[in-house]
Order: structure tokens, then sequence, then C-alpha cells
């Protein structure tokens, strides 16, 4: 049931850009087929009304486990994977990249991240009190890019939520869709250039992709937030098909950490990047 197999270890992390993993194949080829076959409509996700042209569109475990509409098998899936047993499962395979990316976590929340008290986000993120309750809150996202009508992407170069501590995403790439284009992008801060335009948005001729994972069936990509990892979506060709996939997240909001300003849990990307390459050599 778990989107990272047991196979999948702190070997398989790729340092460069910044952290993040690549697992193809991610979950045993009958419970894919079985959870592709009762992947919910669009309609299910975006509700009712004409669609924006190749925008995302989502809908949260909180929803998706109270609904009789979706399979049951599914609403184990979402309840699994915003489970304490699920964040174990990422701290462990995380733990030295947590330590390096964001050496005060322990300091900002009084505890190490693996004895974090959790529980399932609730709709309005910091506006709703009930997020405030445990130290992370998880969630698990059915995520679809509406159709194409004008090729485009549906989002550039960018940092997550600062409250992030980690994300993931697993496609359900369509045997229909032989659209091009889809693919994460992950990008490298180019040296001496400061990235940050406004909010979470990057200068796209700030940065330059290092890597193009591609939006293909059963393939799980995951990654700690930090201000190196920005990441896009590359430009998708007209298509009726949307692009499917799930959507993994924790964040912390009640310590008031950003992780992607480190020195608020503020070195420049580059110099993170060079504190991140001594740890790993020690």
């Amino acid at each position: 049931m778990c989107c990272l197999p047991g196979w999948v270890g702190k070997a398989a992390i790729r340092h460069e850009p910044f952290p993040h993993l690549v697992v193809p194949d991610a979950l045993p080829p009958a419970l894919y087929q079985e959870l592709e076959h009762s992947y919910p409509a669009l309609a299910e996700v975006a509700g009712p009304g004409p669609l924006a042209n190749n925008r995302l569109y989502k809908l949260a475990a909180a929803d998706v486990i109270a609904s009789a509409r979706i399979a049951p098998r599914w609403r184990e899936f979402f309840a699994y994977h915003t489970s304490a047993d699920f964040f174990q499962r990422v701290c462990v395979l995380w733990e030295d990249e947590i330590a390096a990316l964001h050496p005060g976590i322990g300091d900002a929340f009084g505890k190490a991240p693996e004895a974090f008290g959790t529980v399932r986000r609730q709709p309005g993120k910091k506006g709703n009190a009930d997020n405030f309750a445990a130290d992370i809150v998880l969630d698990c996202q059915f995520g679809m890019n509406s159709p194409v009508t004008t090729p485009s992407a549906v989002r550039g170069p960018h940092l997550d939520n600062p409250a992030k501590l980690f994300a993931a995403l697993l496609y359900f790439r369509h045997a229909d869709d032989s659209s091009a284009g889809g693919e994460l992008e992950l990008y490298r801060v180019k040296p001496g250039r400061r990235p940050m335009a406004r909010g979470s948005r990057v200068r796209p001729d700030a940065v330059e992709v290092a890597e193009r994972v591609a939006y293909a069936p059963n393939t799980l990509v995951m990654w700690l937030n930090s201000p190196l990892a920005i990441h896009g979506v590359s430009p998708r060709s007209v298509t009726p098909v949307p692009r499917r996939y799930i959507n993994f997240l924790g964040e912390c909001y009640g310590a008031g950490v950003s992780f992607t300003d480190p020195a608020g849990l503020r070195p420049r990307p580059w110099q993170l990047l060079e504190r991140y390459r001594r740890s790993r050599a020690r």
C-alpha cells in the first residue's frame, strides 16, 4: 500500500540539484492497476462548471476519505498516506538530508522529526485551528491538470509553501494520453544569481534545468522542501486528456518555521548547496 517500496533506501536518494528520489514502478502492478481503473473522473475532482486551460484541480484526503463516491481502495490508500506510520517511513528515509538541510529543526520544535505528532490536514491550512493540533499535518490529494487547449506549462519554476517539509508525486498517466511534455523539471540556480521573484515564483532566467522526470505511469518522485528545491512542469501539448497524479505532503504550521529560509528555522541557495555537500563529505 505504501508509495515507497521497501527496497527504496537512503542509497536511492539523488543529491543533485537537490535531494530527491525517482522510483519507477513504485506500486505493485496489481495494486496500481486497481487504483488506476478507479481513479476518479475530472468532474469529481474539479467540480461542476467550465474548466480553464491546463489548470490544476485537487481533492484532498479529508474529502476523499469521507466520500462514498470514491472507491474504498482509494480511501484506504489516502488514510495510510496521512498516517503516523507513513510519516515514520519518510523520517527514516530522509533523516540525513533533514539534518543537513534543516539543522535547526530540533531546536524549533523541541524534538526530532521522528517524534513529531501527526494529524490529517483539514481544509483551511493555517486558517483552521485543527491543523495546529500536531507538529506536522499530512495530506494526500488527487491532482489533475485539465485538458490543454493552448500549449502551456501548468506551473513554471517555483518553491513550495515555506511550511512544507516534504512532497511527493505519484503519476497515474492515462493509457490514452499521447501528449508531449508534462515532465517534472528540477532546476539548479545559476552561480551568483538571485532566483526569487515574488512569493514562491522563481525568475526563469536565474535557473537552468538539471533533470527532467518523465510523466510516466506508476512513477514516484519525492523531495525535501528547501531553498534548493526549485521545480516546475514542462509545457504540455494540446490534449483532451487530463494529467493525473497523487500529491503527498507534510506541512508544519505551529512552530513558525520556514523550510525555504533555513536561518528562520538565510543562506543563499548556492551557499546552502555547498553546506549540504560538505555535510555529506564528512
